[in-house]
């Protein structure tokens, strides 16, 4: 009984001693969290731009309808003059409207980018609202 329990001690020491394949063990846990990481801030990165140009589109929009004295501007046209303005990456329904409230001309935005999430996406709706005085 005594040799039976000292090969069982001295085969369970020889397998904690052994060490290959920890590294692949170890690889195989971490980089699926950092490449979720690494392409998941790029993600962000990319729909934190989109929010800054929509926001710059309704404003060079509203600036446009107050100050152009060439009537180049308009309600009518205002959609297309702000979507050559935007300069972002790929949005769907990606709208501008023109209203004239107490503040001058308002310019909003909408769009919706799409997130994605590592295996699905999802839709982020993107709104920007300016509204630039009537000069």
């Amino acid at each position: 009984m005594r040799g039976r329990l000292a090969r069982i001690a001295g085969a369970a020491q020889a397998m904690r001693r052994e060490q290959s394949g920890a590294t692949a063990a170890e690889f195989a846990l971490v980089v699926p969290t950092f490449l979720l990481l690494v392409f998941g801030t790029i993600n962000v990165g990319m729909a934190m731009s989109a929010v800054i140009q929509v926001h710059y589109a309704a404003q060079k929009a509203a600036r446009c309808l107050s100050t152009d004295v060439t009537a180049t501007c308009t309600t009518g046209n205002i959609d297309t003059i702000a979507k050559g303005y935007y300069d972002g990456p790929g949005m769907t329904a990606l709208t501008f409207s023109a209203t004239a409230p107490a503040c001058g001309n308002k310019v909003t935005g909408t769009g919706s980018y799409d997130l994605v999430t590592g295996f699905s996406s999802t839709a982020v709706t993107i709104t920007a609202n300016a509204c630039y005085p009537n000069i």
